[in-house]
């Protein structure tokens, strides 16, 4: 079963991102919960998306296995989440990558590197495809992400979700709906494309951005 996400299922949501992406920093925030300042910090984050636009939050209910999926995103306008999720647990945030990174963690030291090259003075994206150009960040949403865990795969639950996801937001008033992926995820690339959604812009050799009118 296909429906909106509820509080009461963060913690299922964050075990299914913790199965689906095993190796992003993230994940490995969430592998230190018995420390001092400890606690699922995904829980945390998904919290934050789900409080301002639970309308834009699915999850797949499997009959047997329970949570197996979700898909989330946000409104382009509407995307300060991250902010108030850091202004929430910076501490936290920080203490953990500390002690991943002493403990000679590999996600994590790549994340930090990754961050320290950074120049924010430089765009990032080339964008390669400017005919919804004109549609503005109050008419735009974003899916942030969109996974299933290898025991509830084949049952259609991903396109489910990401049909009832693409429905809210343009009940809502978008037009557009980008996303985000790594330039390698040739399965995710096409399971986008299959959807309709084509490339947007790039960053460098990485990532993607694809984009769907709705």
């Amino acid at each position: 079963m296909i429906r909106q996400a509820t509080i009461h299922d963060l913690p299922a949501i964050a075990k299914v991102h913790s199965i689906c992406f095993p190796d992003s920093y993230s994940s490995q925030l969430c592998k230190l919960k018995n420390v001092i300042g400890g606690g699922n910090l995904l829980v945390s984050f998904y919290r934050e998306y789900l409080n301002d636009n639970p309308e834009l939050f699915w999850v797949a209910d499997d009959e047997d296995k329970g949570i197996v999926g979700f898909c989330m995103g946000y409104y382009m306008d509407k995307d300060d989440q991250m902010q108030n999720f850091m202004k929430h647990n910076r501490f936290k945030v920080l203490w953990k990558t500390l002690l991943l990174m002493l403990s000679g963690n590999k996600q994590t030291w790549n994340k930090m590197l990754a961050r320290f090259k950074h120049k924010p003075s430089q765009s990032d994206w080339t964008i390669v495809n400017d005919k919804n150009e004109h549609i503005l960040n109050n008419q735009r949403g974003d899916l942030l992400s969109v996974c299933v865990i290898p025991e509830g795969r084949g049952k259609g639950y991903a396109q489910s979700m990401m049909e009832a996801y693409l429905a809210a937001m343009k009940t809502h008033g978008r037009k557009l709906c980008l996303l985000s992926v790594k330039t390698d995820n040739l399965r995710a690339r096409r399971y986008y494309e299959r959807n309709g959604f084509e490339i947007y812009r790039t960053r460098g050799e990485d990532g993607l951005t694809y984009m769907k009118l709705l």
